[in-house]
C-alpha cells in the first residue's frame, strides 16, 4: 500500500516560507528573534574568526528591536472589518451551529473571525464540512454535522482533475491521551478524494509507523454518496486550489527589514554612541611627561595641552543612514497597510459591477468576501447532511474608512503600527467616525481581535 501521504505539493513547498515569516512577524518579537541568523544575519563578515563564542550576536540580538506593525496591522484590518456584525441567519435542523460551529462549543462568529485572519495573513484557507469524529462520517454513529476550518499550513496537498477537486490532504497534531503527565503529540492526516466519483474520507495516523482506517463513503441524509468533496477553499484573489499572494507578505517582508535597520542603529549606538574626547598636535615627549596617567574629562581640573594642541569631542552625526532607512521602512509599511482598505479601482467582473453596492473593491473587503462565500458553502453541505435546515452569512464589505484620503489612512495606519497609537484608541476613532457602533465597549471589540489573533497563530 502506498503510504506517501505526508507528500507536500510543489506549491505548498513555495510558498511555505513565506507562511511561516508572515506567522513570524504577527506572533512578535519573542518568536523573530527565537529564530535568531534567519531573520537578523551576524554583523560580521567573518563570524567564525571574528565572533567564535558567539557572544557579539548575542548582545547585537539582545539589542535589536522588533516593531511589530505586521501584527498591528492584522489588529486594525480585523477591527476594521468586523466593525459591523455579522449577519446570520440560520434555522431548523443545523440552529446548533451558530453557537457550536466545531463541535467544541466555538461559535460561528469566531471561526468567521479565524478564517479571516488566516485569509489575510496567508491568503488561504479551507473549510472542511463534516460529521464529528475525527473527521470521519460513521453510518454507525453519524453525531452531528460540523465545520472545522484548517489553515494554509495544514493543506499539505490537493488535486484537480476535470476541473473539480478530486484530493485533499490535511495534516494536523492533537495530543496523545497517556496516564502521565507529559505532552506527546500525534500527527494525524485526513485523506479526503474522489473514488469513482464519489466523495471518500479516511484517516492516517502515526502510531510507530503510518497507519490508515478504512476508506468511508460521504453520504448526504437521505443515504445518496456526495459527487463532491465537502470541502470549501478560501483564498485572497479566488476561492479556488491556487495559493493566492497573502495580503500581509509586503509588510512583513518590510518589517523583517525594519528589524534589520534597527539592529545596526543599536549596534552603532552602543560601539559609537557615546562622545569620544579627541586631543591632536601632541608630541610624544608631551604626552610622555604631562599625560602617562592620562586625564580626566569632566573634572575641575582642566588638560595642559602645548602650543598648537586641541581637544573635541568625536561622536557621530545624530543623522546617518541607518537611522534614515528605518524611517523610511516605517513609511512603506503604513503606506502598505493603508492599500489594503483602499478603495479599489481595478477593473471588475460583471458578477462583481453587480454587487457594486456591496463591496468597496478594496483588498479586505475582497478577502471578507471570499471568506463569506467559502463558509456559505460550507454550511450548505451540513444542510445536506443533517437534511434540511437554512443557514446563510454575510459580512460587511464597504468600510467607512475607505472614503478617506490615501494621506489619512496611512498616517492612521502609521500610528497603529508604530505603537504612538493604543489598539483601544484606534478603536474609539473608528468608533468617533461610525465606522465601528458607538454603543460597543472597546475593550470587548479588542479582546475579540486579539482572541482572532490568538486562535489564528498557526
Amino acid at each position: 500500500m502506498n503510504t506517501n501521504v505526508d507528500y507536500k505539493h510543489p506549491a505548498y513547498n513555495e510558498f511555505l516560507p513565506e507562511w511561516d515569516m508572515i506567522g513570524d512577524c504577527v506572533d512578535g518579537e519573542r518568536v523573530v528573534k527565537s529564530k535568531k541568523e534567519k531573520y537578523l544575519p551576524h554583523p560580521a563578515d567573518n563570524e567564525c574568526e571574528d565572533d567564535k563564542g558567539n557572544e557579539r550576536y548575542k548582545r547585537y540580538l539582545a539589542r535589536a528591536s522588533f516593531l511589530n506593525a505586521t501584527g498591528r496591522t492584522l489588529s486594525g484590518l480585523l477591527g476594521i472589518a468586523f466593525s459591523k456584525p455579522v449577519k446570520i441567519s440560520i434555522s431548523g435542523d443545523v440552529e446548533y451551529l451558530e453557537t457550536d460551529i466545531d463541535g467544541q462549543g466555538q461559535p460561528l462568529t469566531q471561526m468567521i473571525r479565524d478564517a479571516l485572519s488566516q485569509n489575510l495573513q496567508r491568503g488561504r484557507a479551507g473549510l472542511l464540512s463534516d460529521f464529528s469524529g475525527s473527521g470521519i462520517q460513521s453510518e454507525a454513529n453519524k453525531g452531528r454535522s460540523y465545520i472545522r476550518l484548517f489553515t494554509a499550513k495544514e493543506i499539505i496537498n490537493w488535486r484537480v482533475t476535470n476541473g473539480k477537486t478530486s484530493l485533499v490532504v490535511l495534516k494536523y497534531q492533537e495530543p496523545v491521551d497517556t496516564d502521565d503527565f507529559e505532552l506527546q503529540m500525534q500527527n494525524n492526516w485526513i485523506e479526503l478524494r474522489l473514488v469513482n466519483n464519489v466523495a471518500c474520507s479516511r484517516r492516517w495516523y502515526e502510531d510507530g509507523d503510518i497507519k490508515v482506517t478504512e476508506w468511508v463513503v460521504l453520504k448526504d441524509a437521505h443515504g445518496i454518496p456526495l459527487r463532491e468533496l465537502p470541502w470549501s477553499w478560501i483564498g485572497s484573489m479566488n476561492n479556488d486550489h491556487t495559493p493566492d499572494a497573502p495580503p500581509l507578505a509586503d509588510i512583513a517582508y518590510v518589517n523583517i527589514k525594519h528589524y534589520q535597520a534597527e539592529a545596526d542603529i543599536a549596534e552603532s549606538a552602543h560601539t559609537v554612541g557615546q562622545p569620544m574626547v579627541a586631543l591632536t598636535g601632541l608630541t610624544d615627549d608631551w604626552v610622555k611627561n604631562y599625560m602617562s596617567d592620562g586625564f580626566t574629562v569632566g573634572s575641575r581640573k582642566g588638560v595642559l595641552l602645548p602650543q598648537g594642541g586641541d581637544m573635541k569631542f568625536a561622536q557621530p552625526e545624530d543623522r546617518n543612514i541607518q537611522i534614515t532607512l528605518a524611517e523610511r521602512r516605517e513609511k512603506q509599511m503604513a503606506m502598505l497597510g493603508a492599500k489594503l482598505v483602499e478603495r479599489g479601482t481595478s477593473a471588475r467582473t460583471a458578477t462583481q459591477a453587480q454587487d457594486e453596492a456591496q463591496t468597496d473593491n478594496s483588498v479586505l473587503s475582497l478577502c471578507s468576501g471570499n471568506v463569506e462565500q467559502a463558509v456559505n458553502r460550507a454550511l450548505n453541505f451540513c444542510i445536506q447532511f443533517e437534511g434540511g435546515g437554512e443557514a446563510t452569512i454575510e459580512l460587511n464589505k464597504v468600510y467607512d474608512i475607505a472614503k478617506l484620503d490615501s494621506q489619512a489612512i496611512t498616517a492612521l495606519l502609521a500610528a497603529l503600527q508604530s505603537g504612538t497609537m493604543r489598539l483601544i484608541d484606534f478603536v474609539k476613532y473608528l468608533q468617533s467616525i461610525n465606522i465601528i457602533p458607538q454603543d460597543e465597549k472597546p475593550e470587548d471589540v479588542i479582546e475579540e481581535i486579539e482572541l482572532s489573533r490568538a486562535n489564528s497563530m498557526m
